[in-house]
């Protein structure tokens, strides 16, 4: 590529172009001046009569363009191609694994598996063909323990889906047992598989009352023992007390979390992942020049829902009986609904409302008794 320049002239030296046998490879007309593309050997002839022409320097095409063009954008240019390697860099390597099971142990064994096989945190991701071969490799060697896994990648994350293999074992326990109240209530359901039922629907129990027994009775002797099986369900009663802000502050966190590359480059910054309304952010520096003002870093992003708010006492009252629900439910089964509740006494503070309200709760009231 030839080294080509743009200089402009006025229209009245224009005819002194020919005079000193200046060839031009391009010529254009705009108002009062002539602009001239021209190449190495022409605009060195013109140089030698910049006075008389009283020329103007406009631009440079072809390698000494370039030339220019990266002499003063070198810094930009440096970081660019640094920024590029990161990124790449950074796509490659693990950040988070996470495997999909409630099982802590089963969890524990994958990630020991996984990381014999070198997949772990800051290692480099592996191809599609190993990661494939890993898998089976995992699943051949622990047939006894997993039924099935899958590994997924989605983006520095792998993603392990497992399940365990199940051992079917025989309840060899036929202990006799009853089936007792764990706590006072009336009965509201009941539920048996085995064993007599000693109470009716409607009936108050006392906590640890027997509702089925395993004795089974014939012509008023024990003639029978046997492991009573079923569920009851009763009527309980909670009082409960709770004391609500009028000035209510809360951050919570989801369980929404994304991982992220952060570029600040002078005064812009460039975000490469996913943004949060509200979020909560970890640094960590990647890469950071001290002269110029260049870093890259790693940020680990949590979801956060806040809440501000002043309430009046009608919505202080409503939110103190959420928060009362809430903690109620929170200690019972999950099976549990609240039936009635009824308000018992309001307290009005400067800053609080003080509240005890009374709730009726369906729930399982099963227990069991061994019959020695």
């Amino acid at each position: 590529m030839k080294n080509k320049y743009i200089v402009k002239i006025k229209n009245k030296y224009f005819n002194k172009i020919i005079r000193y046998s200046i060839y031009c490879l391009k010529i254009k007309k705009k108002k009062d001046y002539y602009y001239l593309t021209l190449d190495e050997e022409n605009f060195n002839k013109i140089n030698k009569y910049k006075d008389l022409f009283e020329i103007e320097y406009i631009n440079d095409l072809g390698l000494v363009h370039i030339h220019k063009t990266l002499k003063y954008n070198y810094v930009f240019i440096i970081f660019f191609l640094l920024s590029m390697f990161y990124l790449i860099f950074l796509s490659n390597i693990i950040f988070d694994i996470e495997i999909k099971t409630n099982d802590k142990e089963l969890e524990s064994f994958v990630l020991k598996e996984l990381d014999k096989r070198n997949i772990s945190k800051l290692h480099f991701m592996v191809s599609f063909d190993k990661k494939e071969k890993i898998k089976k490799d995992i699943l051949n060697n622990n047939k006894d323990i997993i039924e099935w896994l899958e590994i997924t990648r989605h983006g520095s994350k792998y993603i392990v889906n497992v399940e365990k293999r199940i051992k079917k074992e025989l309840d060899n326990d036929n202990n006799p047992q009853n089936i007792i109240a764990s706590k006072n209530a009336i009965i509201m359901s009941i539920e048996a598989k085995k064993g007599s039922i000693v109470k009716k629907l409607n009936d108050y129990v006392k906590k640890g009352e027997v509702i089925v027994s395993g004795n089974i009775i014939h012509n008023e002797e024990i003639v029978d023992k046997v492991k009573a099986d079923g569920i009851i369900y009763g009527e309980t009663w909670y009082n409960v007390h709770v004391s609500y802000p009028f000035a209510y502050y809360e951050k919570i966190y989801t369980n929404n979390k994304v991982k992220r590359i952060n570029f600040n480059f002078f005064n812009k910054e460039i975000i490469i992942g996913k943004h949060f309304k509200n979020e909560e952010i970890k640094n960590i520096s990647l890469f950071q020049n001290k002269i110029v003002p260049i870093s890259i870093n790693y940020q680990e992003v949590k979801e956060v829902v806040i809440t501000d708010d002043i309430y009046t006492i009608e919505e202080g009252y409503g939110k103190a009986l959420e928060l009362a629900k809430r903690e109620l439910l929170n200690k019972l089964n999950k099976d549990s609904k609240i039936l009635d509740q009824k308000k018992l006494k309001i307290i009005v503070n400067n800053s609080t409302i003080d509240v005890d309200i009374f709730f009726k709760v369906y729930e399982n009231i099963t227990d069991i008794e061994k019959i020695e």
